[in-house]
């Protein structure tokens, strides 16, 4: 019996060429850290403020890329994140201000936070259900809704941000942190993804649900045919990936103080970056959660770096660095497939 016979062997290599992608992520980290040390950048990239920074910004990257990262193993895509991003934000911001005006300031609060995430939810079980019930591609499903979320962002306060800065709580949400007057205090949104990170990791790995995924990302007719309820999957897949990705833009726009229709512009790359970075493939049927996360810190670290050493217009370099990193991991991730097969 060969590999490709024996689900226990398929895992097994599975396991293997996800534990090497993520140890070579991090061996890229360490080397990074050190070039970072004798370059130009040292002074500035090695304060604390700099890394309270960069843990805030790779976390809110690494929640929605979790999401991404499941779908991306189902075999699928969600260009919507971005768009997704500002339309919570703004949901929150106009439901919390709305609100306030009728109710006890915590309560609405607490409300608007609920209907920004039940509405990112239904968003991603309309997203499950376009592409299982009527078989239209994900692609166009989730491109058609990035275009719509971001007209309906912009349409909500007529081009212009709506303000949460009244809301402590909203504000403590994004930018507080835990053991603040330790030497290493701990922000929130770092603890929020560690509940993320470790439910979802939770989820892949020790439930029927987390095989299934990964069942339906390697072949989806034979997980049909197997009696798994693929609509189901596709369900969990998608609106999981909504629900973070609404996740994101609460704390995006707690962060900023404002839900701003302008936010999240692109950031659906940024996932995929993330994720395949982290040794998912765009095929299906691989990935992990500890590899998007890793994925994320890669990125971001290279974009910090960038920003700190290069002066003048550095923001004007996201867009190269995040096609260039992709592009590499893709290229990375297509060579392994060819030695898994060889």
């Amino acid at each position: 019996m060969t590999s490709k016979d024996n689900p226990k062997a398929q895992n097994s290599v599975l396991a293997s060429l996800l534990r090497a992608r993520e140890s070579s992520v991090v061996a890229v980290l360490i080397l990074l850290g050190v070039f970072l040390f004798f370059s130009p950048a040292r002074n500035t990239f090695y304060t604390q403020r700099n890394w309270q920074n960069l843990l805030l910004q790779i976390s809110l990257l690494s929640i929605f890329a979790i999401g991404e990262t499941i779908v991306i193993i189902t075999g699928g895509i969600d260009l919507s994140l971005g768009s997704l991003i500002a339309f919570s934000g703004m949901t929150l911001a106009y439901s919390a201000n709305a609100l306030d005006a009728r109710m006890y300031t915590g309560i609405a609060v607490i409300l608007a936070i609920m209907i920004a995430l039940f509405v990112s939810l239904a968003i991603g079980a309309l997203h499950a259900t376009l592409i299982h019930r009527l078989k239209l591609p994900a692609f166009v499903v989730t491109l058609a809704a990035l275009t719509f979320f971001r007209s309906q962002s912009l349409l909500m306060n007529s081009q212009l941000p709506i303000s949460v800065s009244k809301f402590p709580f909203l504000t403590w949400l994004a930018n507080g942190k835990f053991f603040e007057n330790s030497p290493l205090p701990i922000p929130v949104p770092l603890v929020i993804l560690a509940i993320v990170a470790i439910t979802v990791h939770l989820i892949l790995s020790k439930t029927r649900t987390g095989r299934y995924v990964y069942s339906l990302g390697s072949n989806e007719q034979a997980t049909r045919l197997s009696g798994i309820n693929v609509g189901r999957v596709k369900l969990f897949a998608y609106g999981t990936s909504a629900l973070l990705g609404g996740l994101a833009g609460i704390l995006f726009a707690a962060y900023g103080g404002e839900g701003d229709p302008l936010s999240g512009a692109g950031y659906e790359l940024n996932a995929v970056a993330a994720a395949v970075i982290g040794g998912a493939n765009l095929n299906g049927g691989q990935g992990s959660v500890a590899g998007t996360v890793l994925g994320a810190c890669l990125l971001r670290v290279i974009l910090s770096g960038i920003n700190l050493t290069i002066q003048k217009n550095s923001s004007l370099w996201e867009g190269t660095i995040i096609g260039a990193v992709l592009l590499l991991a893709v290229l990375a991730s297509a060579l392994q497939q060819r030695q898994k097969q060889s």
